[in-house]
């Protein structure tokens, strides 16, 4: 049997108590790290904990045919794979869960705080209110998509809320920043130029959502703004309720008149697209 189960978002906070239980039944405890930052955490931390050697896997190896050689110990045992956050929220382990099906081995999932509902609680956004989430990556002179663009467009346009992930590539170290972010965002206007990223825009900056230092804060293009450490994440709002509203007065420091002056905005787009 192979078990996938969610480390969450901060040190070992996260994991259930099924979780566990099944941690400390498996006959071998595989980790990967590489598609989210976890605060706080410690391997060893977690060795002691459930008793056993954790064995660290790499991008490479899940990706790779490696993949093979999981699920066959899987089939010969049960074999747990602990992923950062929740397993199935923006990574690709869903083919992990379906390879192994396909071989007949049984899945056993046990999820985990992710940092979909963690910026809800962060922001006091209601989650029925967010469009499509996207990813913002590093540009290069030789890529440089501009998805992330033109999904906010889109989901301003309903009136929507977009939740940005910021790329990361932890085995080389990098891990993009809320103000990296919001300067592709700004470079991606300039080239397609439909207006949408203005010096009134409130861009939400949450750093290490869910963790005793989390930082929630309203930011201005161009400002400058030292959030700490990664992992980043950044979200533009569209069309805000009263309580949304005063939830970012509140939580995220936003000057009810930059608010006032992005409402009217989003407000003026929708009845464009009507």
């Amino acid at each position: 049997m192979l078990v996938i189960i969610g480390l969450g978002l901060y040190d070992l906070r996260d994991l259930s108590l099924g979780a566990l239980n099944a941690l400390r039944k498996a006959s071998r405890v595989f980790i990967e790290l590489y598609t989210s930052i976890v605060p706080g955490f410690k391997l060893e931390e977690l060795e002691r904990l459930i008793g056993r050697r954790v064995e660290v896997v790499l991008r490479r190896h899940l990706e790779g045919e490696w993949l093979k050689e999981l699920i066959e110990y899987a089939r010969e045992g049960d074999i747990a794979l602990i992923v950062p956050g929740d397993p199935f929220v923006a990574t690709t382990h869903i083919t992990i869960k379906m390879e192994a099906i396909k071989r007949g081995v049984k899945v056993v999932v046990y999820p985990a705080p992710s940092i979909i509902n963690a910026v809800i609680a962060s922001t006091g956004l209601q989650v029925y209110k967010f469009g499509r989430p996207v990813t913002i990556v590093r540009q290069t002179p030789l890529y440089s998509p501009v998805t992330p663009y033109y999904v906010l467009y889109e989901n301003l346009s309903r009136g929507l809320h977009t939740l940005f992930f910021l790329d990361l590539d932890l085995e080389r170290g990098y891990a993009m920043t809320a103000t990296e972010g919001i300067e592709v965002l700004r470079s991606i206007e300039r080239r397609e130029g439909l207006g949408i990223i203005k010096e009134y825009t409130p861009f939400i900056a949450v750093a290490r959502a869910s963790s005793p230092d989390e930082v929630v804060k309203v930011v201005r293009l161009g400002e400058c703004v030292d959030l700490g450490p990664a992992p980043h994440t950044l979200i533009v709002p569209g069309l805000l309720n009263p309580v949304e509203a005063e939830a970012l007065t509140l939580l995220a420091g936003a000057p009810p008149d930059l608010l006032s002056r992005w409402q009217g905005y989003v407000e003026r787009l929708m009845k464009r697209q009507v």
